[in-house]
């Protein structure tokens, strides 16, 4: 890639970042320890690693990255040797859960020390070197230092979803040094849905003939990605989706339905009524069967049977399955599904599988070993973990969705603990309503209070997703503003206590209609007490980690690692790194230098896909390209589910839509956009006028591309009326006490917008 644009890419003009003195990599280690002085390796290394140990850790360095950052490794006697590698025992050949993944680096006297407990973490410790040498600033000089690390959770995964849209082999793979390289451990491999089923089965052949449309893992692939990973230090934990998103196996199978039945592959996207049904024989039988196939493929204990949203309907109808409740004594649909669950469980046991599900397969009568994976938040997670199971979180880490990075970061799977809040003072209560593009209204209520030390604070409820305590509360003219990380996204309320009040909520970058109305207040008694249960719920279960899941409804080989990377890296600090790592302007600065080296050390194709996409269109010529990056640094997609929304809107919310657009290769966050930000914050702390300076230097910068290249712009339709609004926002940013409105325009925030914004009221802050 032309280096101009590669530099674009990561920021522009004034807001360069530099890597900083102290190492950077991601995820942090649990200690490091900077020591005086540099170490040079030679371009060819001199590698010792004991005659013993050499069968297994050779083949395990050669595939590393850190190997390809050298001409040539050789093998040494100790004393000639750079680089020493060594560890106390072999562990499994195959990752499981739980292996010891600590390991030691020491650099000093041009030498690297690395040790461990066994192979695996040898593996995250080649990880953390190949970042450092990467870094640095001479090639292979690196500051000396001792690291010493393990990570925080065991169960560090990413869902991959193959089905939505199929990704061949050549992008699991990619995807898989990728997650290696942030000391991911786990890939949940999403293989079965409605719109497609996607691994080669011999007992039950019609399902990958018939509806897949050719598009399936043969097993040769799937044992290959199964080995692949494995040397990655990666288990792969297959996802098998029953009773629900079961349109294929009807499509294939029909005797197995409940009672809708399908000619032809689900294309929509969506929750569907075919469900197996659980009152027939021959369902058990064919659970049973794919099970033992699939244990031979996946070695891992593992499996994920999916059990999530269940749209009950054909049960209903069903007289069959009605009676057959009857005679079981199965009171509702949710009794009928947990005994599903349990003959599953008992069928994934006899294959020595342990069962991984949704929220929705909660039921005391599960076995404790099931693990429960939780997509709803938080709420949910608890529950999980207070019925004495283990638990995993989802909710926070979806990355389908474009989201800052900064609501990832702060999406603990074990929420650190917090100072107890106990209410003062009652302000008022509001009942509000956010009313989505698609689906239900999100309805709740929030009440505004003091603590004991006069600070505002409020509990916010919502319905069907548990209560919320915020101290990010403040007062801004004659409304409250709320700041609350909800399964949405980063979500602002806006809200008055003297009238009912309008103003938009803010879903990350996206505006959203939102009504609040004053409502009578709980008693002082009451609240405490709601506080109270909410801040000291008992919890039997363990929390082991999390997964960030990659629907794929709107990614394809296209665009896949612009919709994941270079995001993956800070989510897996988060999984990797102490609780006690918060600083998300220090994460912001290291996840920028990982954005460079995702894409060209890795190969990651996060940036080559915006670039191609942007060469695709008929106006863009090569010389046009690094303008039309500038412009891209300035707008972002909406965040949540919004594109989601708006395809459904337009007709486009299935699998045959074109995803040909900007908008669905762009950047998910501006990197540029938040160093930027960052200087405004510094410069409302400071009031320097040199800062001041610099900033509107930046924005006549920006200002200057724009006007240069206005009829460039103006011939890419998708962002017209973005530029329009930047340009407006350019010509008044001046203007002190007029901050301008957020608007979507095609899936597409003009997000410097709120930047100038900020500048707005950081001067008027100044000026007073």
């Amino acid at each position: 890639m032309n280096k101009l644009i590669l530099s674009a890419l990561i920021s522009v003009g004034l807001f360069l970042i530099e890597a900083r003195a102290q190492a950077v990599l991601m995820p942090m280690p649990a200690e490091i320890q900077m020591l005086a002085g540099k170490s040079q390796l030679n371009a060819r290394l001199g590698v010792h690693i004991s005659q013993q140990q050499q069968a297994l850790l050779r083949p395990l360095l050669l595939n590393s990255t850190f190997a390809e950052q050298f001409t040539r490794l050789d093998w040494r006697d100790a004393e000639k040797a750079q680089l020493h590698i060594s560890i106390n025992q072999s562990a499994a050949p195959l990752p499981y859960l739980g292996m010891d993944e600590s390991y030691k680096i020491v650099i000093a006297d041009n030498s690297i020390k690395l040790t461990s407990n066994n192979q695996y973490g040898m593996l995250r410790g080649l990880a953390s070197l190949s970042q450092l040498l990467f870094s640095a600033k001479k090639p292979r000089e690196l500051t000396n230092l001792t690291i010493t690390d393990a990570p925080t959770y065991p169960w560090r995964g990413l869902l991959f979803d193959g089905v939505r849209h199929f990704l061949p082999i050549k992008d699991v793979k990619r995807t898989l040094r990728g997650l290696a390289s942030a000391k991911f451990n786990v890939f949940h491999w999403h293989l079965t849905d409605d719109q497609g089923w996607r691994i080669e089965l011999h007992s039950y052949p019609r399902l990958h003939q018939h509806a897949s449309d050719g598009l399936y893992y043969t097993q040769a692939e799937i044992k290959e990605v199964v080995a692949y990973a494995a040397k990655l230090g990666i288990r792969v934990v297959p996802e098998f989706d029953v009773p629900g998103h079961a349109s294929t196996i009807v499509l294939a199978y029909p005797e197995l339905g409940s009672g809708t039945t399908r000619i032809d592959i689900e294309r929509h996207w969506g929750v569907f009524e075919p469900l197996l049904d659980p009152s027939n024989p021959k369902v058990y039988q064919f659970i049973d069967e794919v099970v033992a196939e699939l244990a031979g493929l996946f070695p891992d204990p593992y499996l994920h049977i999916g059990g999530d949203e269940v749209d009950d309907s054909d049960w209903q109808k069903n007289t069959s399955i009605q009676a057959y409740m009857a005679e079981q004594q199965l009171a509702d649909s949710h009794a009928l599904h947990a005994y599903f669950n349990q003959r599953v469980a008992k069928i994934l046991a006899k294959h020595n599988k342990q069962m991984i599900g949704w929220d929705e397969v909660l039921h005391p009568s599960l076995p404790k070993n099931t693990l429960v994976q939780s997509w709803r938040g938080h709420h949910s997670l608890s529950d999980i973990t207070s019925a004495g199971f283990d638990g995993l979180l989802s909710s926070g880490f979806y990355i389908d969705q474009p989201q800052w990075t900064s609501y990832h970061y702060r999406n603990h799977p074990l929420q650190p603990p917090q100072t107890s809040v106990t209410a003062k003072n009652i302000l008022g209560t509001v009942e509000f309503t956010l009313t989505r593009l698609k689906g239900s209204a999100v309805v709740g209520n929030a009440t505004i209070f003091t603590n004991q030390q006069g600070q505002l604070h409020s509990k916010v409820s919502i319905k069907g997703k548990g209560r919320f305590i915020t101290a990010k509360v403040n007062k801004v003219a004659e409304y409250y503003q709320l700041q609350i990380d909800t399964w949405l996204g980063p979500t602002k309320l806006t809200v008055s206590l003297d009238e009912t009040s309008s103003e938009p909520a803010m879903i990350g970058n996206t505006p959203y209609e939102f009504n609040a109305a004053i409502i009578d207040t709980p008693s002082l008694k009451q609240l405490n007490q709601a506080l109270a249960d909410e801040q000291q719920r008992k919890k039997t279960g363990k929390v082991l980690g999390g997964e960030a899941t990659a629907w794929a409804e709107l990614i394809t080989s296209d665009n896949l690692d612009s919709r994941i990377w270079p995001r993956l890296y800070a989510i897996g600090e988060r999984f990797w790194s102490p609780a006690s790592l918060t600083d998300e302007r220090d994460m912001y600065k290291r996840l920028s230098v990982m954005d460079k080296f995702a894409s060209q050390q890795l190969g990651l194709l996060h940036q080559q896909q915006f670039i191609k996409r942007l060469k695709l269109h008929p106006a863009v010529t090569n010389a046009d390209v690094n303008a039309l990056v500038t412009f891209s640094q300035l707008i972002e997609p909406v965040h949540y589910y919004t594109l989601h929304h708006l395809a459904f809107l337009r007709g486009d919310y299935h699998q045959q839509a074109p995803l040909n657009k900007l908008v669905d290769v762009l950047p998910v966050e501006s990197l540029t956009l938040k160093q930027f930000d960052y200087a405004v914050a510094d410069y409302q702390q400071q009031c320097g006028s040199q800062q001041l300076a610099t900033l509107q230097t930046q924005l006549l910068r920006w200002q200057q591309i724009l006007n240069d290249n206005r009829q460039l712009f103006l011939t890419i339709n998708e962002w017209q009326a973005s530029y329009l609004a930047i340009i407006a926002a350019l010509k008044n940013k001046d203007k002190l006490s007029k901050p301008q409105n957020i608007e979507i325009n095609n899936g597409i925030i003009a997000q410097v917008i709120q930047s100038i914004n900020l500048l707005k009221q950081a001067r008027l802050s100044c000026s007073h």
